[in-house]
């Protein structure tokens, strides 16, 4: 069985009543975002295929498929995933890997599809249903989630909906003092029958607000603290600095492209506590499975970047994972979850929970309807 061909199918999703504020996402009543997505098909000689939908950076992630397809992917046996996945990392090491994640998720569906087993079975995953928390947009001015009463509101909601946690994204203006006050609401609210967690986005430029921030977490004993700083978790110094100054687990490594062999650098200088990992921007579920492997040899836990069913199948594998991340969520918007797939993979049940799509490969169909209509480019590559 050998790779001769690979499709890609741009497209654009449409995302009502979001807008953004300096790049970051948030409830905009009078805005419709139409950020670019695609479709990667690897398909072989004998019609067995694999998809990826893309959500996430696509411009770059497009260019660099194309510029490993022909050298590294095409002629390749597909079930070779791992070699498959050396190779790319390699030829992509200057360019952040971010062509690697694609490919090597719709190789794992691919297998899936030859074996007629899902991932989850091919990873030997123990999990049907995974605890989840909600993950929300950034914060407003625009009358949706827009301070510490409307965030105390839906975290209360979504506690009733049955989710384990609830994490927010800071003021994307950069104001510490209302992320503190949310905070607070959210302890006093839910505090005491959820997780709570605040994901800072690299939003902050000072090692001043950063503190007062994390010692703020300290006293309401909030879950993790993630990235706080403006550097983007690049500076191992500063983050060990933080570290040692506070007691709330620092979760980090979201925005450093290095894969498991950065992670380990960090770890070992204790530069974090937690690490973000993802499928899409690690290099696929590979990337992701070893950096959740790095992270367990040092009896510490990896939680996934966003969802999407490449995370549902492998956080059922994980042992080290404590929730699968259901975003973006705002009262008065819809992110683009499921948009491009059939039906709703990515919904949680009555009990809050998210689960593991049980058909072959990623048990999930695309919504070719939904591509053909906002198709905005196609390409194929044969060999």
């Amino acid at each position: 069985m050998r790779i001769n061909e690979i499709e890609i199918h741009a497209f654009d999703y449409a995302a009502e009543r979001t807008g953004t504020v300096g790049g970051n996402w948030v409830y905009d009543p009078d805005s419709t975002l139409e950020p670019p997505g695609f479709v990667l098909t690897i398909r072989t000689a004998d019609g067995t295929e694999g998809h990826y939908r893309g959500f996430a950076f696509t411009p770059p992630m497009v260019a660099q498929i194309r510029m490993v397809a022909e050298e590294h992917v095409l002629g390749r046996d597909p079930l070779e995933r791992r070699a498959i996945w050396q190779d790319c990392w390699r030829a992509l090491r200057h360019t952040d890997h971010l062509g690697v994640g694609p490919i090597d998720i719709a190789l794992w569906d691919l297998a899936g599809a030859h074996h007629d087993a899902s991932v989850s079975t091919l990873l030997g995953g123990g999990r049907d249903v995974l605890p989840t928390y909600a993950s929300t947009t950034f914060v407003d001015d625009n009358g949706g989630l827009d301070g510490p009463e409307a965030f105390a509101d839906f975290a209360a909601e979504c506690l009733d909906r049955g989710y384990d946690g609830f994490k927010f994204h800071g003021h994307p203006e950069v104001r510490p003092d209302v992320d503190i006050a949310i905070c607070e609401a959210l302890a006093d609210r839910v505090g005491d029958r959820m997780a709570l967690m605040l994901d800072a986005s690299s939003l902050y430029q000072t090692y001043a607000d950063a503190l007062e921030v994390g010692r703020a977490l300290d006293d309401l004993d909030f879950r993790w603290y993630e990235d706080p700083f403006h550097d983007g978790g690049v500076s191992e110094r500063a983050v060990r600095k933080l570290v040692a100054e506070l007691d709330t687990p620092m979760l980090g490594l979201e925005h450093v492209r290095t894969g498991p062999y950065g992670v380990a650098n960090s770890l070992a200088t204790e530069a974090t506590d937690l690490v973000r990992a993802s499928a899409h921007l690690d290099g696929g579920i590979t990337g992701a499975l070893k950096i959740a492997e790095t992270v367990e040899s040092f009896g510490l836990d990896v939680e996934l970047l966003l969802g999407g069913p490449a995370h549902m199948h492998l956080m059922s594998a994980l042992r080290n994972a404590s929730f699968f991340e259901h975003g973006l969520l705002n009262l008065g918007s819809n992110w683009i979850l499921n948009q491009g797939f059939e039906g709703e993979p990515e919904s949680v049940d009555d009990d809050g929970r998210m689960a593991v799509p049980g058909g072959p490969g990623l048990g999930v169909d695309i919504d070719w309807a939904f591509v053909e209509r906002r198709r905005t480019g196609h390409t194929r590559i044969e060999g």
